[in-house]
């Protein structure tokens, strides 16, 4: 095998374009040509995160020095790999996970070994189907395994599939190997960036395990500090590590006042387009923009309403939680008090035979964060100013906004924030503070229909956006879902970034 694998190496090295050869290619021989090396490489990372797996396994802690990493002077098989090939530590270790996933997949769909007539056959290729998927056995993330073989999804996209959801608890196999399924369509009907997808994976996670989302959430709380040094040239550092609800109340109005500046959506009012203009011609870097902001947020808090700084646009955190987390958290309160006084008879732990950590909260989103926080402390940020709480059907739609103008109304905007959770365009992920909202049916072209309602508008960037609107694209809406039509190519399906959206499919499930 070795001298096969050295021939192919010279072939394919000697075939690789130059630089020239490339340069002479036409745009759409370059999209082909990037395809065609996309498959080779992906062809040559399947054997090494085989190969990176075997190496792991056959240099794991418990064998000691007759590991082959140790053999070799390394401590463990990712640190050997990365001198093998020459890669960082963090994608051996990414491969080494890959690898074990194809090793899954070949214990999950073994390969034929002889046809009808007793001769070596090579197995059809199977159906690229989630009802194919569904029925592959083994554990939850078996069809991630599958999929990955076939090529039906990247390595990147597997492992940040793989990597978002986790393990999960003891009982909640079935629940995430419905997830997985999910995800996985919706890898295929929309455009899923790796990063994107892991991102929804890890929502989707929060959203199905409510209970070790929301002690998650408390950890995070519990991790929070401030830190102030004084170097040696004099300048001070500060090192603050802050959970997402304190973030948003610490960031949010430094965002709000820097958003031209940082990217942010384009402004309608005179008066605001004017300010943001100063904003963007100031000589001051981003990070000095940034650094004087917070020394005067401070010193005005203290000297000035906030209503003085921030004029019509005060400072507000949008909150999103649904019904059913709703219920969870005013149900818990009632409980909380005996589980802190001892009393257990009402918690959910010892029905499970686990320790005892108290009431299931229920989860909530805050703008522009995968991570929940409980829905319990939602419905105390929600008596506090600055914050906004919307409240999700089974449908993922917050109730009828429509009014009979062109622009979106503010709590129109905040609805539609926290249903899309950033630029719903295929592989973006702009948050949504920079992004805009687009009329899926354009005021122009509906005389008759001149409404602006929370279900026919979807967040966009500026970038696409425009994009959009340049090349006559439109989305359409199907029931709760939104379509991308683009000119000569077929649909795709746009995929929201927000947690909430995850949640209310994961009560879908558990119905």
């Amino acid at each position: 095998m070795l001298d096969s694998l050295r021939s192919l190496a010279t072939v394919v090295t000697s075939a690789l374009p130059c630089a020239a050869d490339l340069g002479s290619l036409s745009a759409p021989e370059e999209a082909e040509a990037a395809r065609v090396l996309g498959g080779i490489r992906s062809a040559v990372g399947s054997s090494i995160a085989l190969l990176a797996a075997d190496i792991d396994r056959k240099s794991a802690r418990e064998l000691g020095t007759d590991g082959l990493a140790q053999k070799n002077g390394f401590t463990d098989g990712a640190g050997f790999l990365q001198d093998l090939v020459g890669i960082e530590r963090g994608e051996a270790a990414r491969l080494i996970r890959v690898g074990g996933m194809l090793e899954t997949a070949a214990e999950a769909e073994p390969d034929a070994s002889l046809g009808a007539d007793d001769a070596p056959d090579a197995p059809p290729e199977p159906p690229q189907t989630i009802e194919y998927l569904a029925a592959v056995a083994g554990a939850w993330d078996a069809p991630i395994a599958v999929a990955l073989k076939h090529g039906w999804l990247t390595a990147s996209q597997a492992d940040g599939l793989r990597q978002g959801l986790r393990v999960p608890r003891p009982g909640f196999e079935p629940a995430w190997r419905g997830a997985t399924l999910d995800l996985i369509r919706d890898c295929w009907t929309g455009r899923w960036s790796p990063e994107g997808l892991a991102r929804a994976a890890k929502r989707m996670r929060a959203s199905l395990d409510t209970h070790t989302a929301a002690q998650e959430a408390q950890q995070r709380y519990a991790q929070r500090s401030f830190r102030r040094f004084i170097r040696h040239s004099g300048m001070v550092h500060y090192d603050i590590d802050l959970d997402p609800e304190s973030d948003a109340r610490f960031y949010g109005p430094v965002k709000q006042l820097l958003s031209p500046r940082f990217g942010g959506p384009r402004f309608t009012a005179e008066d605001d387009i004017a300010a943001a203009k100063t904003l963007e011609d100031d000589p001051r870097s981003n990070e000095q923009l940034a650094a004087d902001t917070v020394i005067d947020l401070i010193q005005r808090a203290v000297t000035t309403d906030t209503g003085d700084l921030f004029k019509t646009h005060e400072p507000h955190v949008t909150i999103a939680v649904t019904t059913t987390e709703l219920r969870k958290a005013r149900a818990a309160q009632d409980v909380l008090s005996k589980h802190h006084a001892g009393d257990h008879t009402s918690c959910p732990g010892p029905a499970f035979g686990l320790t005892c950590d108290g009431p299931d909260q229920g989860i909530a989103f805050l703008d522009g964060r995968d991570e929940a926080i409980t829905a319990t402390d939602a419905l105390r940020m929600i008596c506090d100013r600055g914050y906004t709480p919307l409240f999700f059907d089974e449908t993922g739609q917050t109730i009828d906004l429509g009014k009979d103008q062109r622009y979106f109304t503010r709590t129109q905007r905040r609805a539609i924030t926290k249903r899309d959770g950033g630029c719903m365009y295929p592989g973006c992920d702009r948050p949504p503070e920079d992004s805009e909202y687009h009329h899926i049916n354009p005021w122009a072209l509906h005389p008759s229909h001149r409404k602006s309602e929370v279900r026919d508008g979807i967040l966009l960037c500026r970038r696409h956006h425009k994009l959009i609107h340049d090349f006559v694209a439109h989305v359409e809406r199907q029931r709760g879902d939104y379509w991308l039509h683009w000119p000569g190519k077929p649909p795709q399906q746009l995929h929201t970034k927000s947690g909430v959206q995850a949640l209310i499919r994961a009560e879908r499930a558990r119905t």
